[in-house]
């Protein structure tokens, strides 16, 4: 599906958006950032796809805060639209969510004039891509993410995943979208916890690939937790811009490039899963948060195993605190525990331990063979010690 830029005409008079294009071979996308960009998403659509009918595939919680002021808008501007709903959560991350989402797209006659549109973060995102990917071998998708964390991260780059019992995001295809819009004002009805939790992918993503971003985040915390209208546009673009890099250079994961996005999520995952085992599947702590943790403990074994100096280690860990995001996990967990998680993680490679390791702020590198011991001291400093 090409890409038209007639869609800046269809903006309303003023709008100044920040946008690129994520460039794949012959192809590209749009990513498209502006304040009230769901108001204009009848105007601009048009002008990105040509469906005759949008699916709007949202949660329990973004469906009354913009799901159905969307539908009445599109239904407004003469499309034909339905709004569709799963209960909000990891519970619809899952195969057993597929059935209702299919059998409403047969019973409504869904064929490839439908788009799919994601209304929602993370979860709803992988849910729909999932959808769009295979119903009738593809159909177009846009994503419209409405946490920091979807923004930023799960709605740039064509993955889409759903959890099995033995791990997440163990099932899923590659499907980029001819979308990705972004309203920052969406942000505005996060929870505290919410958007630090997103904003841990926003440090990552400085860590592996950009010193000035990371220190930018160092000199803006203030304005970033204040939702500042002066931060978050600058905050959105230079995140999707390096989520985008990886993307382009490595689409499928195929080359190994890709892979420093998993810095922090090869132990962060493990604990995840691990907290969902112990806690009889009550999220703990957000994935963002898990993340954090998975950070701090790659660090620390980039210290003792790559080089990195004590200091950028510290300073990492600072703005991780300063963002308000944990440097422990809370009680149950066992190393023991979380290194067993660790063989069900897709992101591991070897046996002897593959990780995403930065021997510096600003660059990546993929470690095979990490001594087992050194895991296990980086798991027992990020756990809270049993009691």
């Amino acid at each position: 599906m090409s890409y038209q830029p007639s869609f800046l005409a269809a903006l309303p008079p003023g709008t100044s958006p920040r946008y690129f294009i994520v460039r794949l071979g012959s192809i590209g996308y749009p990513i498209i950032i502006f304040y009230k960009a769901l108001a204009a998403i009848p105007a601009i659509l048009p002008h990105l796809v040509t469906p005759y009918r949008v699916l709007i595939l949202t949660d329990s919680n973004v469906r009354v805060l913009y799901g159905e002021s969307l539908a009445h808008a599109l239904r407004a501007a003469a499309f034909h639209c339905r709004l569709l709903e799963v209960p909000a959560g990891e519970s619809s991350k899952t195969l057993g969510q597929l059935p209702f989402v299919y059998d409403t797209l047969a019973a409504w006659g869904g064929s490839r004039d439908v788009l799919i549109l994601a209304l929602g973060g993370g979860v709803v995102g992988d849910l729909a891509g999932f959808v769009a990917a295979t119903w009738l071998r593809g159909v177009p998708l846009v994503m419209v993410p409405t946490t920091l964390e979807a923004a930023i991260d799960a709605a740039v780059g064509g993955k889409n995943a759903l959890n099995h019992p033995a791990g997440k995001n163990l099932i899923g295809t590659f499907h980029q979208p001819a979308a990705v819009i972004v309203d920052p004002e969406c942000f505005a009805s996060l929870p505290d916890r919410d958007l630090r939790a997103g904003l841990a992918e926003s440090v990552k993503h400085a860590v592996i690939r950009d010193p000035a971003f990371f220190a930018w985040q160092e000199a803006s915390v203030e304005a970033i937790l204040a939702r500042s209208p002066a931060a978050m546009p600058e905050l959105l673009e230079r995140n999707c811009r390096i989520k985008a890099h990886y993307v382009e250079a490595d689409e499928r994961e195929t080359t190994g490039v890709r892979t420093a996005l998993n810095f922090g999520h090869t132990i962060g995952h493990a604990i995840e899963a691990q907290l969902s085992l112990v806690s009889g599947g009550v999220q703990t702590l957000r994935h963002g948060e898990c993340v954090a943790l998975g950070m701090i403990a790659a660090n620390e074994i980039a210290v003792r195993h790559l080089g990195l100096a004590r200091a950028e280690a510290d300073r990492i860990r600072v703005l991780l605190e300063r963002l308000g995001l944990p440097t422990r996990a809370p009680g149950g967990l066992t190393v023991d525990a979380v290194c067993r998680r660790m063989f069900f993680d897709k992101k591991r490679g070897s046996v002897g331990g593959r990780f995403v390791l930065c021997p510096r702020i600003g660059e990546a590198r993929l470690i095979d063979d990490v001594p087992e011991h050194l895991v296990r001291s980086a798991v027992a400093g990020v756990l809270e010690p049993s009691s």
